[in-house]
């Protein structure tokens, strides 16, 4: 994420069926935004993983969405996180980028594990989740929400690619 997709970030992040599920129904601010943007930025350059907008490569200009991978708040725990803008959904895309994600976290920044949580009715990240080959880690109370992770090990990741 670069911070001239700011403006494309707030509208995604602020459509009702994005925000939903990732950020609990609460509007997104422009603050949010740019913070992100910087932290994704300095997770990068220091250690080669962060968030990246996603583009059709037919029409490049546009971003339909975002992926990648972030410390889960103070934990030393990394998160997948994934989304896409409505009109995009269903058509392999998500899963498609979240394996292209994991494939950098495993292969160029060394993770052991990686994680993903979903809201027990996203139905939809769950079965991107199963398309990766993650399970079941734990359920969890974040921010008084109920939240499902599953987890994938390099290990796995690495041995269902080699086959």
């Amino acid at each position: 994420m670069e911070p001239e997709d700011e403006e494309t970030l707030l509208a995604q992040w602020n459509d009702p069926d994005v925000r939903r599920f990732l950020f609990d129904d609460r509007p997104v601010s422009r603050a949010a935004v740019r913070e992100q943007i910087a932290r994704s930025r300095s997770t990068f350059a220091r250690e080669g993983f962060g968030l990246l907008t996603l583009r059709l490569r037919e029409r490049p200009a546009e971003s339909i969405g975002f992926a990648g991978l972030a410390r889960l708040g103070e934990r030393p725990e990394v998160e997948l996180l994934f989304a896409l803008l409505p009109a995009f959904r269903g058509q392999g895309l998500a899963t498609e980028a979240a394996r292209a994600v994991l494939r950098l976290g495993f292969e160029e920044a060394a993770l052991d594990e990686v994680l993903a949580g979903a809201d027990p009715p996203n139905l939809a990240s769950f079965r991107v989740m199963e398309r990766l080959g993650m399970t079941f880690a734990r359920d969890e109370e974040v921010g008084g929400r109920p939240v499902r992770y599953h987890r994938l090990a390099r290990a796995a990741f690495l041995g269902e690619r080699a086959t």
